[in-house]
């Protein structure tokens, strides 16, 4: 088969981001006679990139085939809108399928699409009902549904979120679990890294994650700042944030008096290399979160042998299932409870420790990748 993926938002950091990426190396490794074709932008840096990180397999070609959305700014998105429908339409005539990993980032729906819906939280949460992004998952999600052949989910909570909303859908529905990359694993701890970041003197509470209302990043600091003075005074939180530039800009203009005083350490965008580490070296991995479609850090940290503190909402218990300590996030107090039990009882921390590592086992890219090329199988036929 020729697969095709929109690859204009594949590198850097996120979630989605790192999906596409291993979920492409998965498949290109487990089936060397199909070829995947990543249809990029116009940008030569980018398809260089590209072609640099998948350069051990040639069974992957890239293509600059398609405009950035951004490519004629904003006032003229409709022409951007216009040229992308045309592009794509040449770009797919020689391929089986199209799998858009990003769908409610792409700038229009292609045929022959298999679509990845990591989550709908835009509609689930009280807190984006009158925000635009509400009106535009609204509008799009059902486009998604409509048009393609079949949706892939990262979990059963986000299918039944799917079904629940639009009940009269006849897209065939799929829950795929992704995995943590190969290079978490337990035992990373590097002293010149720790010191790089100012995390080597003191125990740390660890947070990964976007600058994201359903985050909760502001609840998880309460509850740091709850602690008592005899469990606050020895630990730090730090903090992981990724995020668009004016997102960084608001929430240190918000929160930024909480980051000056010793405590809460503040990191944009580390690297992978490096975030092992951290997770590694940590006392817990602290994930708050409101609603998650599969919650990556999660086993991330698992698989780094580091204990993990997170949501019992949408889909981390079907996803952490005992292995983690589950509390309701927005119950700040008892957030602030679990973290001083981890650092006060080592005996519990172990047997996290030992729970995630175990549970981190049940997830693979390579099962994901069989399991998506099933679907791709499924469409074809």
């Amino acid at each position: 088969m020729n697969i095709g993926f929109d690859a204009t938002n594949i590198l850097g950091h996120g979630g989605i981001k790192t999906y596409a990426r291993e979920l492409v190396r998965g498949l290109a490794e487990q089936y060397p006679d199909d070829n995947f074709v990543l249809l990029t932008t116009f940008n030569s840096s980018k398809k260089r990139k590209l072609e640099e990180l998948f350069s051990s397999l040639p069974n992957i070609a890239v293509h600059k085939a398609v405009p950035h959305r951004n490519m004629l700014g904003n006032s003229f998105f409709r022409i951007t809108k216009f040229l992308s429908g045309i592009l794509w339409l040449l770009s797919s005539r020689s391929l089986d399928v199209v799998h858009l990993t990003d769908p409610f980032g792409a700038v229009v729906l292609p045929r022959k699409l298999v679509a990845t819906v990591h989550d709908i939280f835009p509609l689930t949460l009280d807190e984006f009902k009158d925000s635009e992004l509400r009106r535009f998952y609204r509008k799009r999600t059902p486009d998604i549904l409509e048009k393609a052949r079949a949706v892939i989910t990262p979990s059963v909570y986000v299918k039944k979120s799917l079904q629940e909303y639009y009940p009269e859908s006849c897209c065939p529905v799929k829950p795929i679990p992704e995995a943590a990359s190969d290079e978490f694993h337990p035992g990373s701890r590097s002293m010149a890294v720790l010191n790089g970041y100012s995390l080597a003197d003191r125990p740390y509470f660890l947070f990964v994650g976007r600058i994201d209302l359903r985050k909760n990043i502001p609840g998880l600091m309460k509850a740091y700042l709850e602690l008592p003075d005899e469990v606050k005074t020895k630990t730090d939180l730090a903090l992981v944030l990724s995020g668009y530039p004016h997102d960084i800009s608001s929430f240190r203009s918000e929160y930024g008096h909480l980051l000056e005083g010793k405590g809460i350490v503040y990191l944009r965008d580390v690297p992978s290399e490096d975030l092992q580490h951290l997770y590694s070296s940590a006392l817990a991995f602290v994930f708050p979160t409101l609603d998650e479609g599969f919650g990556l850090p999660v086993l991330e940290a698992m698989q780094s042998g580091c204990p993990v503190i997170s949501s019992n909402l949408s889909c981390i218990p079907e996803i952490a299932g005992d292995a983690a300590v589950l509390v309701n996030p927005r119950n700040t107090s008892e957030l602030s409870k679990s973290m001083r039990r981890m650092a006060e009882s080592p005996g519990n921390r172990s047997e996290f420790i030992r729970r995630g590592l175990q549970r981190a086992e049940n997830y693979s890219w390579k099962r994901a990748a069989r399991e998506t090329m099933e679907v791709y199988r499924s469409v074809v036929q």
